[in-house]
């Protein structure tokens, strides 16, 4: 058993809680009370949420089965997320001139990449 894809895995189930119960209260239910938003761009909007949530959760699934034995490949790919989701979460930070607790996101993401990378050396 790779313990630092173990690693990875338990973190990715950590961040896809959060987004689920803290992201839901603070980015999908206000969005969905909106009154300003059109019914197609709320529900577009919901539904790209949902996959954030799917996409978190195949990671950690991901990291799991390769701690177990699989393809080493599959950390990979994980890994590749986790790091594009942290760059990108920074990106917005840059786009906005904002600070980087604005949009903490990245720091969430960061542990994962660092793990999911020791797993593969």
């Amino acid at each position: 058993m790779n313990i630092w894809f173990a690693i990875a895995g338990a973190l990715s189930v950590f961040v896809c809680l959060l987004h689920l119960i803290i992201g839901g209260r603070l980015a999908a239910r206000p969005l969905l009370a909106s009154k300003e938003l059109g019914r197609r761009a709320k529900y577009t909007n919901y539904y790209c949420w949902h996959l954030v949530t799917i996409s978190i959760a195949v990671m950690a699934a991901m990291f799991f089965w390769t701690a177990a034995g699989a393809a080493w490949e599959l950390a990979l790919v994980a890994s590749i997320l986790a790091g594009l989701f942290c760059v990108w979460s920074v990106g917005i930070v840059v786009i906005n001139k904002g600070r980087l607790w604005q949009f903490p996101q990245w720091l969430l993401f960061a542990p994962i990449v660092v793990a999911g990378f020791k797993g593969l050396l």
